[in-house]
């Protein structure tokens, strides 16, 4: 038979390997879900083979090793003629990393964490791409400028496909950010004085034009991974500071159905130039002044909520209310790693039925407490009332940690937590990994158009 491409209808999907092991068996090679592509090569005792294109890390030469393997496909599967848009919530320890794929095949990143947990991660789910070309991100969202958020893309941006090639790993459309820069001891900028109020002035267009002396160290170091990326056709990036009510700015997105607001950050006119208040610190200011994403795909809602804080969401609460937008989504990223710095009204507006906070303590120096105990009870009780169970996701708590053999107390992570999101726009499957290979925590449920919702029974692998 002729090669052909569907799309997975099943909810979770387990791919075991054509060619048996010595004891006869067909180990597990990997577990699909709901909406993703395979390509059906032929048939074999009744069961569909697809070939995945495989990057496994070779620690012999510390590089990637490029395989394809053949794989059956359960004898029960059923496929569906659409692609699905899915959002990827990634383990990128301390920091945030989400990956956006839309049914055509767009690709954006919120932010990307501070290590190189984002482009592994990459590198292991667009191994079907990675494997003949460059993967292309329609556009890199760098929500604010601390580095838990945008190093990793740093690390990105220089990375290659393969150790001995200078062929990039990814390609780039445009870099939308905040506008805020750290220079040397969180200096963030001119600073002037209203009456009482303090505003920073200083909000800039491109990095890539500021002199390296007004930098700190990360921000050097992504203005020249940022000065090295190429378009596509090899061109140069366009970069984009965003404010609210910037719509035109993911209109790429709108003949896939997919909306897209700015909701942050939300800026005041001083002496006819942008700027935005003083919130007390150069932290709370530069976390409180990130970009805020609502996106709308059917009826189902997502809002990206990055490092807000209570005075922050308060202004929010506020711009929303005055102009008339709804901030109810049904997935919600909680804003800052679950800090105790919060609104409990700005929960309330948002009625969440899907939490995600991104939080991970891989070293002493960064330990936050996060999330905060008083912030995740605060999700449960200011979820969709009509939810009896709504679901509150750690990226730290899906992953996986085992005993490290070279002392009782100390873990290695053996599976990252990735929190996994597909939805048709009214339909959504939520999964989660888990320590074994063949075990996934799964939920579905279904968005009406009034946005009334109603989970759906357990969801059962085949």
């Amino acid at each position: 038979m002729p090669s052909t491409t569907v799309y997975l209808a099943n909810d979770i999907v387990r791919l075991r390997r054509v060619a048996p092991d010595a004891k006869g068996k067909h180990p597990l090679v990997a577990t699909l879900f709901w909406g993703d592509r395979v390509t059906l090569v032929r048939k074999e005792a009744g069961r569909h083979v697809v070939r995945l294109p495989r990057r496994e890390w070779n620690e012999a030469t510390k590089d990637y090793d490029e395989k394809v393997v053949e794989c059956f496909l359960p004898a029960k599967v059923t496929f569906r003629d659409d692609p699905l848009l899915k959002v990827r919530f990634v383990d990128v320890g301390q920091g945030d990393g989400a990956v956006i794929a839309t049914p055509r095949g767009e690709v954006i990143l919120i932010d990307g964490g501070e290590e190189s947990h984002l482009r592994r991660y990459l590198s292991a789910a667009y191994s079907h791409i990675l494997h003949t070309r460059p993967l292309h991100c329609r556009a890199l969202v760098i929500t604010h400028g601390d580095a838990d958020h945008f190093a990793g893309l740093t690390d990105l941006a220089r990375a290659t496909r393969k150790k001995t090639s200078a062929d990039p790993m990814i390609t780039v459309g445009a870099v939308y950010h905040a506008g805020i820069v750290k220079g040397e001891k969180s200096h963030l900028g001119r600073t002037v004085k209203v009456g009482t109020r303090k505003y920073l002035t200083e909000l800039h267009d491109d990095v890539r034009d500021l002199p390296d002396s007004r930098l700190n160290d990360s921000f050097r170091a992504w203005k020249a991974a940022f000065a090295a990326l190429k378009t596509k056709t090899g061109g140069k990036v366009k970069s984009r500071r965003l404010v609210w009510g910037q719509a035109k700015a993911f209109d790429f997105l709108s003949d896939e159905g997919i909306g897209v607001e700015v909701l942050g950050p939300i800026v005041e006119q001083i002496s006819g130039a942008d700027a935005v208040p003083w919130l007390g610190d150069a932290g709370r200011t530069i976390n409180g002044h990130s970009i805020v994403l609502k996106m709308k795909y059917g009826n189902v809602r997502f809002l990206f909520g990055a490092d807000l804080n209570e005075p922050s969401e308060e202004r929010l609460l506020a711009k929303a209310a005055d102009s008339g937008v709804s901030l109810t989504a049904e997935v919600l990223k909680v804003p800052h790693h679950g800090s105790a710095d919060f609104s409990p009204r700005m929960l309330e507006a948002i009625r969440p039925v899907v939490s995600v906070i991104s939080s991970g303590d891989e070293n002493v120096a960064k330990e936050y407490i996060h999330p905060r105990a008083g912030l995740v009870g605060a999700l449960g009780k200011y979820a969709r009332a009509t939810v009896a169970r709504p679901l509150i996701y750690v990226t730290e708590m899906v992953a996986f940690f085992k005993r490290s053999k070279k002392s009782f107390r100390w873990y290695e992570k053996t599976t990252f937590g990735i929190v996994h999101i597909r939805t048709d726009g009214t339909r959504v499957l939520a999964v989660t990994n888990s320590g074994r290979d063949d075990r996934k925590e799964a939920y579905a449920f279904r968005v009406d158009a009034q946005g009334d919702v109603a989970f759906e029974p357990e969801v059962t692998p085949i």
